[in-house]
């Protein structure tokens, strides 16, 4: 597993809001696996749901919002906040596949016909 394989936190960096309420951080994912709990066939849950907002920018975005590659995560409010603007279907990574899963409202809306 690689650090940037799962974020330190799934909390907004500026407002605080879990972004990922159903999946686990790094800590307590490497903790699970230190315990012993958390195999392949254990079934462990991690889910995305119409509560998360879990998704990937371009890069060209990620850095006019402020931020470094796996700095942390931004709520679409507050990366909307820290650019100026809303975000649109174009400012998302195209084949990412946290751009096909579920998400809030806003998140969606913004995704709209985002190809993955």
């Amino acid at each position: 597993m690689t650090k940037a394989a799962i974020p330190e936190s799934w909390c907004c960096i500026d407002c605080g809001v879990n972004a990922a309420p159903g999946l686990s951080t790094r800590a307590e994912f490497k903790n699970a696996v230190a315990a012993g709990v958390l195999r392949v066939d254990d079934g462990v849950t991690q889910e995305i749901t119409e509560w998360s907002e879990v998704y990937t920018v371009r890069e060209s975005v990620w850095k006019a919002a402020g931020m470094k590659p796996w700095g942390g995560c931004l709520c679409i409010g507050c990366i909307e906040k820290r650019l100026g603007r809303k975000l649109k279907p174009k400012d998302f990574k195209r084949g990412d596949p946290f751009n096909g899963m579920p998400g809030t409202p806003r998140l969606m809306e913004r995704r709209q016909q985002c190809e993955t």
